[in-house]
């Protein structure tokens, strides 16, 4: 009897990729959403019936339970990039996180898969961030059937980082690079991301272990700005803009109903976001990256 893997934000950018990767295994595939609308398309990934969103109340826990309690593995990369006052970061990332944990120890459940971030800590300036490492710890303390997956910046045919660039230095001739632009990432390939869940799954062993997934070529930002506007045969002009006055410019983007950057995305660009060789990557499992240069330019490519 084919397994059933329920996955938290499985309609998103890197869950539609999971979903397309485990749907050819056989795995009966169940993501929960609030707008089952939007994942109709990935119904098609698997045979009739084998591919299953459903609507739910993600403030019911009692529907969140009982779907869990049919599922053999949960993935999660739900997440939230802004808080209100009446939906704070602690209660839609660590007190999710721990109602979903609580109940796993109590269940038999295979396999809880994770997903963070690189630069994940509890003494990061970022609220988000902190409750995401907070997520990791309770992990750590009380499962023995996991893996927490920390992916760098990640790319791919209509990703939010790649293809939000390329739009914008299309349109503009000036582009803004927050701070120095010296700060440096390691962009790593949807479908690579995908690859490394699906080995962790086929394992078949609990290895309790964080993974960190960078791509095989450190950019930094200006570097990455500049290989997008050369691929795009643009010339522009990049100027330095302190965070103290990006961060003003973002506070009112956030106001505009538009998705374009946020607060906390904005403070991803203030530390380097590569592999930090204190963790498992994508050697332990065997895989080796996609080029991110050719990727880069693959995707520039089919956004013309």
């Amino acid at each position: 009897m084919a397994k059933t893997l329920l996955i938290f934000g499985g309609s998103g950018f890197i869950g539609s990729y999971i979903v397309r990767r485990l749907s050819k295994l056989g795995f009966r595939i169940i993501i929960p959403t609030s707008k089952p609308s939007k994942s109709k398309h990935l119904k098609l990934s698997g045979s009739v019936g084998q591919v299953l969103p459903i609507k739910l109340n993600f403030k019911n826990f009692n529907e969140i339970k009982k779907i869990m309690n049919k599922s053999d593995i949960i993935i999660n990369l739900k997440t939230v990039w802004s808080e209100s006052k009446n939906n704070s970061y602690k209660k839609n990332i660590f007190d999710f996180n721990k109602l979903i944990i609580d109940n796993i120890k109590d269940s038999k459940i295979d396999k809880y898969i994770y997903f963070s971030g690189i630069g994940t800590s509890i003494n990061s300036s970022s609220k988000r961030t902190i409750e995401i490492a907070r997520v990791e710890n309770y992990i750590i303390s009380n499962l023995k059937n996991y893996s927490i997956i920390r992916p760098s910046i990640v790319i791919g045919s209509s990703d939010k980082f790649i293809s939000k660039l390329s739009a914008i230095i299309k349109l503009s001739l000036l582009i803004p690079i927050f701070g120095s632009g010296k700060n440096k990432i390691q962009p790593t390939f949807v479908d690579d991301v995908a690859l490394a869940v699906e080995k962790l799954i086929l394992k078949k062993i609990n290895d309790n272990k964080i993974y960190e997934l960078g791509g095989n070529l450190i950019l930094s930002y200006k570097e990455v700005y500049k290989l997008i506007a050369k691929e795009m045969n643009l010339k522009r002009f990049f100027f330095h803009i302190n965070f103290f006055f990006a961060k003003i410019g973002v506070y009112f983007i956030e106001k505009l109903p538009i998705d374009l950057l946020t607060t906390e995305q904005l403070e991803l660009f203030k530390e380097d976001n590569l592999v930090s060789g204190n963790y498992s990557t994508y050697k332990n499992l065997e895989i080796q990256p996609k080029d991110t240069k050719q990727l880069i330019k693959k995707i520039i490519k089919n956004l013309e």
